[in-house]
């Protein structure tokens, strides 16, 4: 698949795991049913973080599509729970969502200017 570079710019994540999705975390969200109304529900993101220490969020889904590979939570450097995520990013999340109502990880990876892939 070819990238349109105009329209996915995944350099920065890339940037931030040095090459290899493999050193990112994976935020697993445990929900059969999403509780924020995606059908089906998400596979999980991966996260990085930029060096001003803010979140780098991609999906599995569309990191899976643009590389082919099969992204297998136990190949990351470690699982985190998506409470996790929202606890210890609490403050982060608050001040970069708008809704209370949606999925803030979703939220953050469309407000992002990082990347445009999905």
């Amino acid at each position: 698949m070819k990238l349109n570079q105009k329209k996915c710019t995944i350099y920065p994540f890339l940037k931030a795991v040095r090459g290899c999705w493999h050193n990112a975390l994976f935020i697993k969200c445990n929900h059969t049913v999403c509780p924020h109304g995606q059908s089906p529900p998400c596979e999980g993101f991966l996260m990085a973080v930029d060096a001003d220490g803010s979140p780098i969020l991609m999906p599995a889904k569309v990191l899976q599509q643009l590389s082919g590979e099969s992204i297998e939570p136990e190949s990351c450097q470690a699982v985190i729970g998506k409470r996790t995520f929202e606890s210890v990013y609490g403050l982060y999340i608050e001040w970069h969502t708008v809704s209370s109502t949606g999925c803030p990880l979703m939220e953050l990876c469309r407000a992002s200017d990082k990347y445009h892939c999905f």
